[in-house]
């Protein structure tokens, strides 16, 4: 949600769709048990008035089987509306009934169409087969289907891949079912955050994401969350956002030609984090269009946020190899700071050395001195008067003995 919305401040790039086409798909108000047709009607003058997308509410009766009518009006509509620049809506409004057996959406008049008499037991329609011609090949265009239905969500599989983006805004769970028209339906929901999100972003694009978690923090659909799916391998979410009222159909208006990429280019960042916030994002997104500011060189088109996901755990051989990257550099760091002290040391004696030839040579004299000064003590000390000399010995004083 935050890349597309940075994406769109920040490139230069033709934003936002030539045209947007909206599709309301409900019952012949005879069959039409839940009596949708007033919520129909102001969500259809809500895109048109507000949004100036255009417009085409079909009612499916019984003249002719229903899932025959609505196959007709979906290829009519996708020949109408496609290209590669547009972006097809198709809303439906009505019971749904999900076969476990066969994996199949049903969208039905009635809560139970096998119990049904009459007309109500064959007002149904096949919902898969359906969505397959949105899915085709040769439809070039965005796509997002929205269901006011019970199992919305069941029938929901992995697409291929895809470079252009199909959701599926359903208005309940997985085996679950949603409240009828009135205060608490999805519909209302969806009507009344689609008039918060025109009021606060004006012109300004909001994805199918932003849409969905305002629907669900309404308190009156606390017990039943919507649920948004990417029908096809694309993380992309499809922008909204009014159209100029120039695009009205019959008004004159025509769109400017985008010339669709011929090449991608597909780089992969190692990057820090596992995943990047919404300040992270606008400072990449600043950065790539100053990068691309001579955007004729390389002639860009576009840029994609096509997904982000964790790197992979590294292998016992890396980790190894981790250990003695950290081991060389350690004992690297730890040399060079010996070299440096060393090299210190020479520098100061090289620097100083007349001052160090001083300090010897007073040194030295200074224990010349030293030496000088301790042989008088030494004499002293022979020449203590505690003790008198004896006195000398003559030749005379033994002639008496030798007598």
């Amino acid at each position: 949600m935050w890349w597309e919305e940075a994406i769109g401040r920040n490139m230069d790039l033709p934003d936002g769709y030539d045209k947007v086409a909206v599709l309301i798909i409900k019952w012949a108000d005879e069959l039409d048990e839940l009596k949708t047709a007033a919520e129909a009607k102001e969500l259809e003058m809500l895109f048109q008035d507000r949004f100036h997308y255009l417009t085409r509410t079909v009612e499916l009766n019984m003249r002719n089987k229903p899932h025959h009518q609505l196959d007709s009006h979906m290829s009519e509509f996708i020949r109408d509306h496609d290209g590669p620049h547009n972006l097809l809506i198709i809303y439906y409004t009505g019971h749904g009934v999900f076969r476990e057996d066969t994996r199949v959406l049903e969208l039905t008049a009635t809560i139970n169409p096998a119990a049904g008499k009459g007309f109500f037991k064959d007002a149904r329609c096949n919902w898969n087969k359906v969505e397959q011609k949105l899915k085709d090949d040769e439809v070039e265009g965005d796509v997002l289907t929205i269901l006011d239905t019970c199992y919305a969500s069941n029938f929901v599989k992995s697409g291929k891949e895809e470079s252009r983006k199909f959701e599926l805004l359903s208005a309940c769970p997985i085996d679950q079912t949603t409240a009828s028209p009135g205060t608490h339906s999805f519909t209302r929901a969806l009507i009344d955050t689609l008039q918060k999100l025109h009021n606060e972003y004006g012109e300004r694009p909001f994805s199918t994401f932003r849409l969905v978690q305002l629907i669900n923090i309404d308190s009156r659909r606390a017990d039943t969350p919507a649920h948004l799916w990417s029908r096809e391998h694309n993380e992309q979410h499809i922008l909204l956002a009014p159209l100029k009222p120039d695009h009205r159909a019959g008004s004159g208006g025509r769109a400017v030609y985008r010339p669709s990429p011929k090449g991608f280019l597909v780089l992969r960042f190692g990057l820090r984090d596992v995943s990047l916030n919404k300040e992270q994002i606008e400072f990449m997104t600043k950065t790539l269009a100053r990068a691309f500011n001579n955007k004729a060189m390389v002639g860009l088109r576009r840029v994609e946020w096509l997904d982000i996901k964790p790197a992979p755990p590294i292998t016992h051989f890396e980790r190894v190899a981790l250990v003695m990257f950290v081991m060389t550099k350690w004992k690297g760091l730890v040399s060079s700071r010996r070299e440096e002290r060393e090299s210190q040391r020479l520098l100061e004696e090289a620097a100083f050395p007349e001052s160090m030839d001083l300090d010897s040579t007073a040194s030295s004299q200074k224990r010349r001195h030293e030496g000088i000064d301790e042989s008088p003590e030494a004499k002293r000390r022979f020449l203590d008067a505690s003790q008198a000399p004896s006195p000398p010995i003559s030749d005379s004083s033994r002639v008496g003995y030798d007598l």
